[in-house]
Formats: C-alpha cells, sequence, structure tokens
C-alpha cells in the first residue's frame, strides 16, 4: 500500500506550523516523524491529523503535557470533558468581545456629549451591577479600609467586570434637595458587564428615568460640581419633573489634569409626560 509522506518542510507549508515547533514535539516525543533508511525524516498523511489536531489545542492553549496524555488515551471522554470545559471558556470570551465592541461604541458616543458641557438630556440609565462602600471621605468606621480591601479581593476573580467598571460616588436626594453636592452617601465601582452571579458582592442597579449631564471637572476644580448640579436642579422643574431618587456621578474617564464625569439625577413626572428623546440646551 503506498502512503504519502512528506518532508519537515512541506509539512510546514502545508500547515502552516514552523519548522522549528516540530522539531520541538519531534523532541519531547508529541509526535515523531518517521525515517527512511537513509534517515531522512518524513510524516506520513495520518501524522499530519495529529498535527491538526495539536494544533486546535495548542489554540485553545492545552498544555502540551495534556495533549500528550488526550492524544495516548483509548477514550473520549477526557477529549469529551476538555471541549465542553472549552467551550464554556470560548463562549465567555464572545460574551466579553461583544461588550468590550459595545463599550468601545458607548465610549465613542460619550466623548462626544463632552464637547458641549451645557447639554442635559433626559435619558433612560442602563442597567449596571455595581460595588458599594460607605463614603470613603465621610465614614467614621475605622476598618472601612479593611472592609473594601475584602470587597475587592471577592471580586478578583471577576476580571471581565472589572474590565468595564469606573469610580462612582453617589449623592443622596435629601443632600441633592439643600445644595449640599459633596456629601457623599456611597463611594464604589460600576459597570454595565452583566454578572449573572452577584456573590453577594454586587448590586444591581435598575434602569430609571434620569437628568443626565457630562462635564468636565479640572483636578482641583470639583467645587465647579456645584453650577452643574444647580443647572440640572433648574432643568429638571422647568420641564415639570422632580427628582426621585440619590444623583449618581460616574468617573467616565481621567486625565492627569481633566476628569471626565456623567452625572445622572432620577427624576420622575408631575404634571405633564416627556419626550424620551429630548435634548435641551439650557
Amino acid at each position: 500500500m503506498l502512503k504519502l509522506k512528506f518532508t519537515i518542510g512541506e509539512v510546514s507549508n502545508i500547515l502552516n506550523i514552523p519548522i522549528d515547533t516540530l522539531r520541538y514535539y519531534d523532541k519531547i516525543g508529541l509526535l515523531s516523524p518517521q525515517r527512511d533508511l537513509n534517515k531522512y525524516r518524513y510524516y506520513y498523511l495520518e501524522q499530519l491529523d495529529s498535527l491538526i489536531t495539536i494544533r486546535m489545542l495548542r489554540a485553545m492553549d492545552v498544555p502540551i503535557e495534556r495533549i500528550h496524555a488526550l492524544l495516548t488515551d483509548d477514550s473520549l471522554n477526557d477529549m469529551h470533558e476538555l471541549l465542553v470545559s472549552k467551550q464554556r471558556d470560548i463562549d465567555r470570551q464572545l460574551t466579553y468581545l461583544k461588550n468590550l465592541s459595545q463599550k468601545l461604541d458607548f465610549l465613542k458616543d460619550k466623548f462626544q456629549h463632552f464637547e458641549d458641557s451645557d447639554v442635559i438630556e433626559l435619558v433612560q440609565s442602563n442597567p449596571s451591577w455595581v460595588l458599594l462602600t460607605d463614603s470613603v471621605m465621610e465614614s467614621t468606621d475605622k476598618k472601612l479600609g479593611s472592609k473594601v480591601q475584602q470587597q475587592l479581593s471577592k471580586i478578583s476573580a471577576h476580571q471581565e467586570w472589572l474590565a468595564f467598571c469606573h469610580i462612582i460616588s453617589i449623592v443622596s436626594k435629601d443632600n441633592l434637595l439643600t445644595g449640599n453636592y459633596h456629601s457623599y452617601l456611597n463611594n464604589g465601582i460600576l459597570s454595565t458587564f452583566p454578572m449573572e452571579d452577584d456573590a453577594g458582592v454586587f448590586m444591581r442597579l435598575e434602569p430609571c428615568f434620569c437628568a443626565r449631564k457630562c462635564v468636565v471637572i479640572s483636578k482641583e476644580g470639583y467645587t465647579a460640581l456645584d453650577d452643574h448640579y444647580e443647572q440640572m436642579k433648574k432643568f429638571i422643574h422647568k420641564r415639570g419633573l422632580k427628582i426621585s431618587g440619590n444623583s449618581l456621578e460616574i468617573n467616565l474617564y481621567n486625565q492627569y489634569n481633566n476628569h471626565y464625569i456623567e452625572i445622572y439625577i432620577p427624576v420622575i413626572d408631575k404634571e405633564e409626560g416627556w419626550n424620551e428623546d429630548e435634548k435641551v440646551n439650557d
């Protein structure tokens, strides 16, 4: 029976596997070529199937030792378990990439809003997941620092969530109404990446109707937030609305000298309805 055989160079070209990699596989005994009477090394056609399998498994970051065990196994049980596990990993990666793409679109849109910080909009906020602490600046809890560290250690495994997070501050409704804009109810981090298992750490913020303003604050100029809040309160009153909850400040992007912040104030209609697409420049 005629057997097709290929030189190491031909296999490298056919399967796009570097020659050095093929030699390494031979050296460690993962897959060795055959030698003819002249001691030239050749790969037979069926060995190309094995190399295709090896390449697939390496693309999934399966260690060489595990691949060797799979190729020498007489059953498919371990291979089946591996493929199921890798499918879950790939699904998570696809979800991550999908959310990353949406995040990029989100940021591009947001950056346009910062070009005119006089604009106030009525919007529906996005669902998000938050990890909250007491106000860092105002808490009297001497153990707050260690509590925050414990919380952060719990979410260290949620790298996808952390990749989409922003620092946030929350001003209570009462402080909003009295103009006490720098007394925070909570600090924390927020992410729009979905968390199906909150592990007792995350809290979901449900979407709600809000007045929103995108503002640019210098590193030393946080008192300028007062004027922005006053503008938003006038806007809310003028539209026949009223404040219905705590405000949310999202640190969307930081430069060395500027902070780009979104302010959300929940509102409800007092008298007439409002147009969700309305955008007003006061």
